[in-house]
């Protein structure tokens, strides 16, 4: 008021419905009578002319060109009148800045302390209003505060919709209203029934737009997922068909954005629709019946997506690539799940369970990957023997090897390599025979593992494949380690890091690090080994590899050992065991043979009740970044 002494004046156009009636509305409140030979909008030209005021529209959404039409004139004579309409792409015009108004903050899944302090689950305001009103003995408790997280959640803190909900506690406990929100819009009615009639259903307040709307509506549906977001080329790839040309997509996005339909993430660069909307876009989508084009495109997309990010993965751009998977985690699984559902998809499944191995199990998956890989070789038409299934056989069995299933890994690795053998395929030849060799290994038989392995290797070498020999190489290495020889695996470990390095793969410059840092403890000159764990940690740092860090973890405790620190060596081996307990990865046989005589030694010097307090209460109470926090910092302090 102190900026404005000619006062802030405020017209509610929502009633109108009339465009003619928006000039006599605004002289209404002002307080302007009409004068004999001149217009409403003269006369409040007159007015405004020598005033230092503001002018607020409000709901003048469906009356734009005569808001418009009002607010041109006026602001012309008003040098010191400022007017304001809630028509959100105004602010896209020069002079004008839009104020986007978030929803009530919300909760975390599964947070009951967030759960209390939020605003939503507080049910205060215009929700407490609501909720007590309609049953007068209605309190927030601790025993129902579960309840009103999850419909405040579900409800994406949309204040209407909260409000709505909390009208039908007079009928209605609020376990039974969270329970009946798959059926929303049918639920969410009624409310103050002297409000706007807008104000009275959700579906009515923002659900049902006009023809562009609609249309829009349909090309944001088709991530189908509660928070699944879509980057703009995504979109353009994913929601273009129908009556939606591409170039128009944008365009539609950004008025349903304007709508608060499609909210934007923060940095601009990703769209999602909100749970609420979403689940109308998509009764709008099937009404529509082009549900089935739009996740055909959907799935595309991600496929083309993943298969050119498989490469990339092992290479100098590995890192922004795997940060450029973790966007699309939500949107991979909704394409896998489409695959899945329709009938031909059966060879597009496998291409993409395979294209993403290598991306689940950086980052710590392997239960996941074998999961898709194995939905996508049961599926209908997936039974062909063709590259795409011998890839995903690769995958799955690799996967077995990861989670120490070696005797379910022989089957999907030998059908794959009998495949790539068919199809003269040497690289996938030597790609297949290295896991094939671990699940040999891991079966016990040496001798076949062995074999495996120099075949590999000279595969891999014969067609000058870099990065399959390092792989080779590293592979070949630890058959001679587990044997205890450890003057032919250190070369060949060297020779793989080399390799590794040429052509950029970081992960398996790690892992070829890791391999040499167990063979200097081994060979008693643990002290190289403190570089190599620095460098490792870095790369984890770096590319955020689970498997690499569960290495590094396990690699601290044998230097501990080493280092005669035996409460660190606990520590570290306990934050390894519960990593291995959260991912399901396990240690291969060769590390087990390098780790365990060290804890045990570490065990008996420090006693089993002390090493079990180190390794139980500490270290497996220790989160995994906790863990590698640690021992950055224990490796800082030992140089």
């Amino acid at each position: 008021m102190d900026a404005y002494p000619d006062g802030v004046w405020f017209v509610d156009l929502a009633p109108l419905s009339d465009p003619r009636l928006v000039p006599q509305a605004v002289a209404s409140v002002m307080g302007v009578v009409e004068e004999a030979g001149r217009t409403v909008v003269d006369a409040l030209v007159g007015y405004v002319k020598d005033k230092r005021m503001l002018l607020v529209l409000d709901n003048c959404e469906h009356l734009l060109h005569a808001c418009a039409e009002i607010a041109g004139p006026l602001l012309r004579a008003g040098a010191q009148l400022k007017a304001d309409r809630d028509e959100p792409r105004a602010a896209a015009r020069r002079g004008r800045t839009g104020y986007p108004v978030p929803a009530l903050a919300v909760p975390d899944a599964g947070d009951e302390s967030d759960a209390r302090r939020s605003r939503a689950v507080r049910i205060d305001a215009p929700v407490r209003r609501s909720a007590t009103a309609a049953q007068p003995s209605f309190r927030a408790t601790l025993a129902n505060a579960p309840a009103i997280a999850d419909i405040c959640r579900r409800l994406d803190g949309i204040p209407l919709a909260i409000e709505l909900a909390s009208a039908r506690v007079s009928a209605l406990p609020v376990e039974k209203i969270a329970a009946r929100l798959s059926d929303r819009f049918r639920l969410l009615t009624g409310g103050d029934q002297t409000a706007l009639p807008r104000q009275q259903t959700l579906r009515a307040d923002r659900l049902e737009p006009r023809p562009a709307d609609r249309a829009g509506a349909r090309a944001a549906a088709p991530p189908v997922g509660v928070r699944r977001r879509l980057d703009a080329e995504a979109a353009e790839a994913v929601c273009a068909g129908g009556d939606i040309d591409e170039a128009d997509v944008l365009d539609l996005l950004t008025h349903l954005v304007d709508k608060s339909l499609v909210a934007m993430d923060a940095d601009g660069s990703r769209y999602r629709l909100v749970e609420t909307v979403r689940e109308y876009a998509h009764e709008k989508l099937d009404e529509s019946g082009e549900s089935d084009s739009v996740r055909a495109s959907h799935l595309r997309h991600f496929l083309e997506l993943a298969e050119a990010a498989r490469p990339e993965l092992g290479g100098a751009e590995q890192a922004r690539w795997l940060a450029r998977l973790d966007l699309e985690r939500e949107n991979f699984l909704a394409a896998h799940a489409w695959a899945d559902r329709e009938e031909g998809n059966a060879e597009r499944g496998l291409r993409l369970a395979y294209a993403l191995g290598r991306y689940w199990f950086t980052r710590g998956q392997p239960a996941l990957g074998l999961r898709l890989s194995s939905e996508a070789l049961a599926r209908r038409g997936a039974q062909e023997r063709s590259a795409a299934r011998c890839r995903t056989l690769f995958d799955a069995g690799q996967h077995y090897c990861f989670t120490g299933r070696y005797e379910e890994a022989q089957g999907p690795l030998e059908e794959s390599l009998a495949i790539a053998r068919e199809l003269e395929d040497p690289k996938y030849v030597a790609r297949v025979l290295q896991p094939l060799g671990m699940a040999a290994f891991g079966r016990g038989d040496r001798n076949t593992a062995r074999a495996h392995m120099k075949e590999a290797v000279e595969l891999a070498r014969g067609i000058g494949d870099k990065r399959e020999l390092a792989a080779a190489l590293n592979n070949l290495a630890q058959m001679h380690r587990i044997d205890g020889e450890l003057d032919p695996a250190e070369p060949l470990y060297a020779h793989a890091v080399s390799l590794a390095r040429e052509i950029g793969d970081r992960e398996s410059v790690a892992i070829g690090l890791l391999n040499l840092a167990m063979v200097s403890i081994g060979r008693g000159s643990g002290d190289r080994a403190h570089g190599m764990l620095m460098e490792i940690l870095a790369i984890v740092d770096e590319i955020g590899s689970r498997p690499v860090g569960l290495g590094a973890l396990d690699v601290a405790a044998g230097y501990g050992a080493w280092r005669e620190e035996w409460e660190y060596a606990a520590r570290f081996f306990g934050v390894a065991q519960a990593q291995i307990v959260e991912t399901g990865l396990q240690r291969d046989p060769t590390d087990e043979a390098f780790l365990l005589p060290l804890v045990e030694r570490a065990r008996s010097k420090l006693g089993p009740a002390a090493f079990d307090a180190a390794e139980r209460t500490e270290g497996r109470a220790w989160s995994y970044r906790q863990g590698i926090g640690e021992a950055r910092a224990w490796l800082a302090r030992a140089s």
